[in-house]
């Protein structure tokens, strides 16, 4: 699992210094402005995030993140100690706050230790990976998208993986109104189509004739 990390900071030697410790850990993507950091379509893990930007306040962004991404930890880095600016940030939804100057090692050990929570959630069948905790798949290192829907029947299939799931535990569990078993069946074409090599040939979920489904974790 490649973590995505992002930090913003208009100081670069903040930006260098705490990247090159974070990498330790994933994939860091640096940004010296709030407006590029949102511009960009990166969906990350953790958020490193100065509070004073030159163009937004980092308790603005930590609002946005929360709003649209409420999993990823937020961590601000700041040079206000005062309880009045720390509670301010907690208020925004910040997960973690860090007065400067800072040891970057008392950093890398607080977000190592919130992605090794992180990592609890995370199912690994080789190719394909299920990151439960950021709604997020992985097929072969690259991020696809999967609607709300389709992601949660992925995700039930793979904690049951070995078990045969019928259509009718489907139906039960993830709609209210009564729907055709073929409507599960169509759900699962669209699944197999995103994370299959060859869908008519699948590895992931095989077909149980006349039962439902059983996710083999990549076996042929």
């Amino acid at each position: 699992m490649m973590w995505e990390i992002a930090v913003v900071d208009d100081d670069k030697n903040i930006l260098k210094t705490v990247s090159e410790k974070l990498q330790q850990l994933g994939q860091v993507k640096t940004f010296l402005t709030g407006e590029d950091f949102l511009n960009d379509e990166e969906v990350f893990h953790v958020v490193v995030l100065d509070v004073m930007l030159p163009d937004y306040s980092g308790y603005e962004i930590c609002r946005m993140i929360k709003e649209t991404r409420p999993e990823t930890w937020v961590i601000l880095l700041t040079l206000l100690s005062d309880d009045e600016s720390v509670l301010k940030g907690f208020e925004a939804g910040a997960d973690d706050y860090v007065t400067k100057p800072f040891n970057p090692e008392i950093l890398l050990v607080r977000v190592k230790r919130f992605l090794e929570r992180e990592k609890k959630g995370l199912y690994d069948f080789g190719d394909l990976k299920i990151d439960a905790s950021g709604f997020t798949v992985f097929l072969k290192g690259k991020r696809i998208h999967l609607p709300k829907k389709e992601f949660e029947i992925l995700l039930f299939l793979a904690e049951n993986a070995g078990k045969v799931v019928t259509r009718e535990k489907l139906l039960e569990t993830f709609w209210e109104d009564p729907v055709s078993p073929r409507v599960v069946d169509t759900v699962i074409k669209r699944i197999r189509k995103a994370i299959e090599d060859d869908p008519n040939r699948p590895r992931y979920i095989k077909t149980i004739w006349g039962v439902g489904y059983m996710f083999t974790g990549g076996e042929r």
